[in-house]
């Protein structure tokens, strides 16, 4: 989930115009392939609305940019192992 509800998002009839929805949920993956965009209403009763646009833009650096840098020993599941064990998959 990358919003969440919040008090008062309902106080505009024009929703979320231009507005940034952004994740770091996917970094240390490989953005190869192909992307789906899901878009879910949950909650109490029937919801509608209209997506009018979106863009999706990936960032990224051809070089790893944890060189050097050691995670800390007895955390395998720290973000930064977590990283460079999915870029040696890669590699």
């Amino acid at each position: 989930m990358i919003l969440s509800r919040r008090p008062k998002d309902d106080d505009s009839k024009d929703g979320f115009t231009n507005w940034p929805f952004m994740t770091t949920h996917t970094w240390g993956e490989n953005p190869r392939g192909k992307w789906r965009l899901l878009v879910r209403f949950q909650g109490e009763g029937k919801h509608r609305g209209t997506l009018k646009r979106f863009t999706l833009m990936l960032h990224g650096t051809k070089e790893p940019p944890y060189s050097g840098i050691e995670p800390l020993e007895g955390h395998p599941n720290s973000k930064l192992n977590v990283v460079q064990t999915a870029h040696k998959r890669m590699a």
